[in-house]
Protein backbone atom coordinates (compact mmCIF):
# COMPACT_ATOMS: atom_id res chain seq x y z
CA UNK A 1 0.00 0.00 0.00
CA UNK A 2 0.99 3.61 0.28
CA UNK A 3 2.66 6.23 2.06
CA UNK A 4 3.57 3.79 5.00
CA UNK A 5 4.41 5.75 7.76
CA UNK A 6 2.42 8.88 7.82
CA UNK A 7 0.23 7.09 11.13
CA UNK A 8 -2.30 5.73 8.88
CA UNK A 9 -0.69 2.27 8.74
CA UNK A 10 -2.92 0.73 11.50
CA UNK A 11 -5.84 1.80 10.07
CA UNK A 12 -5.16 0.16 6.16
CA UNK A 13 -4.19 -2.79 8.07
CA UNK A 14 -7.84 -2.82 10.06
CA UNK A 15 -9.33 -2.23 6.48
CA UNK A 16 -7.33 -5.12 5.00
CA UNK A 17 -8.09 -7.61 7.59
CA UNK A 18 -11.96 -6.74 7.46
CA UNK A 19 -11.74 -7.43 4.31
CA UNK A 20 -9.79 -10.55 3.90
CA UNK A 21 -11.87 -11.99 6.90
CA UNK A 22 -14.85 -11.07 5.09
CA UNK A 23 -13.70 -12.97 1.89
CA UNK A 24 -12.96 -15.69 4.08
CA UNK A 25 -16.19 -16.17 5.77
CA UNK A 26 -17.92 -15.94 2.62
CA UNK A 27 -16.75 -19.49 1.28
CA UNK A 28 -18.81 -20.47 4.54
CA UNK A 29 -21.80 -18.82 3.46
CA UNK A 30 -22.17 -19.18 -0.54
CA UNK A 31 -23.81 -22.38 -0.15
CA UNK A 32 -26.48 -21.22 2.52
CA UNK A 33 -29.95 -19.82 1.85
CA UNK A 34 -29.86 -15.88 0.71
CA UNK A 35 -29.90 -13.75 3.88
CA UNK A 36 -28.84 -10.68 5.73
CA UNK A 37 -25.61 -12.22 7.11
CA UNK A 38 -24.77 -13.45 3.68
CA UNK A 39 -25.28 -10.99 1.60
CA UNK A 40 -23.59 -8.45 4.16
CA UNK A 41 -20.37 -10.45 4.51
CA UNK A 42 -20.09 -10.92 0.62
CA UNK A 43 -20.62 -7.15 -0.07
CA UNK A 44 -17.75 -6.37 2.86
CA UNK A 45 -14.83 -8.11 1.33
CA UNK A 46 -14.62 -5.08 -1.32
CA UNK A 47 -16.13 -2.61 0.71
CA UNK A 48 -13.92 -2.61 3.31
CA UNK A 49 -11.85 -1.77 1.22
CA UNK A 50 -13.20 1.38 -0.09
CA UNK A 51 -11.25 3.77 2.29
CA UNK A 52 -8.04 2.65 1.09
CA UNK A 53 -7.73 5.38 -1.37
CA UNK A 54 -9.01 7.92 0.35
CA UNK A 55 -6.36 7.35 2.83
CA UNK A 56 -3.74 8.98 0.16
CA UNK A 57 -5.37 12.51 -0.47
CA UNK A 58 -3.78 13.59 2.12
CA UNK A 59 -0.10 14.51 0.06
CA UNK A 60 -0.04 17.45 -1.42
CA UNK A 61 0.52 15.90 -5.32
CA UNK A 62 -1.85 12.88 -4.46
CA UNK A 63 -3.35 12.10 -7.60
CA UNK A 64 -6.88 12.85 -6.07
CA UNK A 65 -8.93 12.20 -9.06
CA UNK A 66 -7.30 8.69 -9.36
CA UNK A 67 -7.80 7.79 -5.69
CA UNK A 68 -11.17 8.56 -6.38
CA UNK A 69 -11.85 6.45 -9.35
CA UNK A 70 -10.27 3.62 -7.42
CA UNK A 71 -12.11 4.39 -4.21
CA UNK A 72 -15.53 4.50 -6.71
CA UNK A 73 -14.33 1.26 -8.55
CA UNK A 74 -14.44 -0.67 -5.15
CA UNK A 75 -17.42 0.79 -4.09
CA UNK A 76 -19.66 -0.01 -7.64
CA UNK A 77 -17.80 -3.69 -7.18
CA UNK A 78 -19.23 -3.70 -3.33
CA UNK A 79 -22.59 -2.59 -5.05
CA UNK A 80 -22.27 -5.94 -7.87
CA UNK A 81 -21.74 -7.93 -5.26
CA UNK A 82 -24.75 -7.16 -2.98
CA UNK A 83 -26.80 -7.50 -6.26
CA UNK A 84 -25.58 -10.42 -7.37
CA UNK A 85 -25.84 -12.33 -4.02
CA UNK A 86 -29.59 -11.69 -4.03
CA UNK A 87 -32.27 -14.03 -4.93
CA UNK A 88 -31.33 -15.01 -8.91
CA UNK A 89 -33.65 -12.76 -11.45
CA UNK A 90 -32.77 -10.73 -14.34
CA UNK A 91 -33.45 -7.34 -12.35
CA UNK A 92 -30.67 -7.91 -9.78
CA UNK A 93 -28.46 -9.57 -12.21
CA UNK A 94 -28.38 -6.69 -14.76
CA UNK A 95 -28.44 -3.99 -11.47
CA UNK A 96 -24.84 -6.02 -10.60
CA UNK A 97 -23.98 -6.10 -14.31
CA UNK A 98 -24.24 -2.02 -14.53
CA UNK A 99 -22.44 -1.96 -10.93
CA UNK A 100 -19.28 -3.87 -12.48
CA UNK A 101 -19.54 -2.16 -15.36
CA UNK A 102 -19.15 0.86 -13.40
CA UNK A 103 -16.02 -0.27 -12.21
CA UNK A 104 -14.60 -1.35 -14.88
CA UNK A 105 -14.85 1.95 -16.15
CA UNK A 106 -13.35 3.57 -13.04
CA UNK A 107 -10.66 0.68 -13.14
CA UNK A 108 -10.12 1.76 -16.58
CA UNK A 109 -9.57 5.15 -16.36
CA UNK A 110 -7.13 4.90 -13.55
CA UNK A 111 -4.78 2.85 -15.68
CA UNK A 112 -4.93 4.63 -18.98
CA UNK A 113 -2.72 7.24 -17.94
CA UNK A 114 -0.01 4.82 -17.02
CA UNK A 115 -0.61 2.50 -20.03
CA UNK A 116 2.87 1.77 -22.25
CA UNK A 117 3.64 0.62 -25.69
CA UNK A 118 3.03 -3.49 -25.05
CA UNK A 119 5.71 -5.91 -25.45
CA UNK A 120 5.64 -8.98 -27.67
CA UNK A 121 3.68 -11.36 -24.96
CA UNK A 122 1.63 -8.70 -23.56
CA UNK A 123 0.31 -8.40 -27.45
CA UNK A 124 -0.03 -11.94 -27.54
CA UNK A 125 -2.03 -12.13 -23.96
CA UNK A 126 -4.20 -9.26 -25.86
CA UNK A 127 -4.63 -11.37 -28.77
CA UNK A 128 -5.62 -14.38 -26.90
CA UNK A 129 -7.91 -12.18 -24.67
CA UNK A 130 -9.83 -11.09 -27.56
CA UNK A 131 -10.63 -14.53 -29.30
CA UNK A 132 -11.53 -16.00 -26.17
CA UNK A 133 -14.04 -12.78 -25.50
CA UNK A 134 -15.28 -13.06 -29.12
CA UNK A 135 -15.27 -16.91 -29.10
CA UNK A 136 -17.16 -16.79 -25.59
CA UNK A 137 -19.95 -14.32 -26.92
CA UNK A 138 -20.59 -16.03 -29.96
CA UNK A 139 -21.31 -19.47 -27.95
CA UNK A 140 -23.45 -17.34 -25.27
CA UNK A 141 -25.31 -15.29 -28.41
CA UNK A 142 -27.99 -17.58 -29.53
CA UNK A 143 -29.06 -17.71 -25.44
CA UNK A 144 -28.69 -14.66 -24.18
CA UNK A 145 -31.81 -13.29 -25.70
CA UNK A 146 -33.33 -9.75 -24.19
CA UNK A 147 -29.47 -9.67 -22.49
CA UNK A 148 -27.67 -9.57 -25.42
CA UNK A 149 -27.16 -6.01 -25.08
CA UNK A 150 -26.10 -5.66 -21.91
CA UNK A 151 -23.83 -8.56 -21.75
CA UNK A 152 -22.56 -7.23 -25.07
CA UNK A 153 -21.36 -4.33 -23.72
CA UNK A 154 -20.11 -5.25 -20.34
CA UNK A 155 -18.21 -7.86 -22.08
CA UNK A 156 -16.72 -5.17 -24.35
CA UNK A 157 -15.14 -2.60 -21.50
CA UNK A 158 -14.00 -5.77 -19.55
CA UNK A 159 -12.01 -6.23 -22.55
CA UNK A 160 -10.93 -3.31 -22.50
CA UNK A 161 -10.08 -2.64 -18.56
CA UNK A 162 -8.11 -5.92 -19.29
CA UNK A 163 -6.27 -5.21 -22.23
CA UNK A 164 -5.20 -1.67 -20.55
CA UNK A 165 -4.35 -3.05 -17.46
CA UNK A 166 -1.75 -5.46 -19.70
CA UNK A 167 -0.53 -2.70 -21.34
CA UNK A 168 0.58 -0.87 -17.47
CA UNK A 169 3.91 -2.31 -16.91
CA UNK A 170 3.33 -3.68 -13.82
CA UNK A 171 2.61 -7.63 -14.53
CA UNK A 172 0.21 -8.08 -11.20
CA UNK A 173 -2.69 -6.08 -12.44
CA UNK A 174 -2.40 -7.87 -15.59
CA UNK A 175 -2.54 -10.59 -13.53
CA UNK A 176 -5.35 -9.45 -11.56
CA UNK A 177 -7.84 -8.25 -14.59
CA UNK A 178 -7.21 -11.40 -15.91
CA UNK A 179 -8.56 -13.35 -12.93
CA UNK A 180 -11.03 -10.94 -12.46
CA UNK A 181 -12.17 -11.41 -16.19
CA UNK A 182 -11.78 -15.07 -16.02
CA UNK A 183 -14.13 -14.93 -12.81
CA UNK A 184 -16.87 -13.57 -14.98
CA UNK A 185 -16.50 -16.04 -17.70
CA UNK A 186 -17.37 -18.75 -15.59
CA UNK A 187 -20.60 -16.77 -14.16
CA UNK A 188 -21.56 -16.25 -17.61
CA UNK A 189 -20.97 -20.28 -18.50
CA UNK A 190 -22.77 -21.63 -15.57
CA UNK A 191 -25.70 -19.04 -15.87
CA UNK A 192 -26.92 -19.14 -19.40
CA UNK A 193 -24.61 -22.47 -21.05
CA UNK A 194 -23.72 -25.40 -18.56
CA UNK A 195 -23.57 -25.62 -14.49
CA UNK A 196 -19.89 -25.41 -13.79
CA UNK A 197 -18.95 -27.78 -11.15
CA UNK A 198 -17.19 -25.68 -7.73
CA UNK A 199 -18.57 -22.52 -9.05
CA UNK A 200 -19.23 -20.53 -6.17
CA UNK A 201 -15.44 -21.40 -4.66
CA UNK A 202 -13.81 -20.83 -8.44
CA UNK A 203 -15.64 -17.30 -8.84
CA UNK A 204 -15.41 -16.27 -5.97
CA UNK A 205 -11.61 -16.95 -5.56
CA UNK A 206 -10.91 -15.80 -9.29
CA UNK A 207 -12.86 -12.57 -7.92
CA UNK A 208 -11.71 -11.54 -4.77
CA UNK A 209 -7.48 -12.54 -5.95
CA UNK A 210 -8.20 -10.01 -8.87
CA UNK A 211 -9.65 -7.70 -7.27
CA UNK A 212 -6.92 -7.48 -4.52
CA UNK A 213 -4.16 -7.93 -7.34
CA UNK A 214 -5.77 -4.80 -8.90
CA UNK A 215 -6.48 -2.08 -6.09
CA UNK A 216 -2.74 -3.32 -4.64
CA UNK A 217 -0.92 -2.32 -7.96
CA UNK A 218 -3.00 0.49 -8.60
CA UNK A 219 -2.13 1.95 -4.75
CA UNK A 220 1.46 1.20 -5.76
CA UNK A 221 1.57 2.95 -9.08
CA UNK A 222 -0.06 5.40 -7.40
CA UNK A 223 1.60 5.97 -4.54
Amino acid sequence: MQRFGDGLDGVRQALAFLSLASALGYFGLMQRPVSTLRTAVKSAALGALVPLPLLGFGGEAAPRVALGLLAGALLLSSVGDYYLALPDGRRNFVRGLGAFLGAHLCYLLVMLPHTTFPQALQIAGMLALLALAAGMLAWLWPVLGSLRVPVGIYLGVICLMALAALSVPVPLLGVGALLFTFSDAVIAVDKFRVAVPWRGPIIWSAYYAGQVLLVSSLLGLLG
